[in-house]
């Protein structure tokens, strides 16, 4: 089981399947989407996961700006990583899944510690990060599960 997710020798060949690499597209695109949209526009972006952003100060507001923009630039270099990984070191491709399904689960940590008044109701970003989380579980999943020509060679 660790063997795909560290393999001795990360080259460019993927050995799940390729359901599960083709997966990866999808969820970098929505990573790189939210990385670009809190940089460019991070006041928007606080909108996607209903912060209500009128009982800030000026101060607070800028604040909550600048801190969305750094978001924004994390989640740009965990998704220029996953391109990387896509185009020239497949075999990390579980290992990019991993990762970001652990810094999902490490906001939903870090938001139950500290906790943001939000505007009720579902959010755009909610949907969106369920969404995530499935294509990256059934991502992980998938290039875990060895191909068989992949078992044929490695017999």
């Amino acid at each position: 089981m660790l063997g795909p997710l560290f393999p001795s020798a990360i080259d460019n060949r993927f050995r799940g399947q390729w359901a599960g690499y083709w997966l990866l597209t999808p969820v970098l695109l929505l990573k790189l989407g939210i990385a670009f949209g809190s940089l460019l526009t991070p006041a928007n972006a606080n909108r996607a996961d209903a912060i209500d952003l009128s009982s800030f100060s000026a101060a607070a507001l800028r604040d909550q700006t600048t801190s969305t923009a750094l978001l924004g630039l994390l989640h740009l270099a965990i998704g220029l990583m996953g391109v990387l990984a896509m185009i020239r070191y497949r075999a990390m491709v579980p290992l990019i899944f991993l990762w970001l399904i652990a810094e999902f689960l490490g906001r939903r940590v870090v938001l139950a510690a500290y906790p943001i008044d939000r505007t009720a109701g579902p959010s755009s970003g909610s949907i969106l990060n369920l969404v995530l989380i499935t294509l990256m579980i059934l991502g992980l999943a998938l290039s875990l599960w060895p191909r068989r020509e992949a078992v044929n060679t490695a017999g």
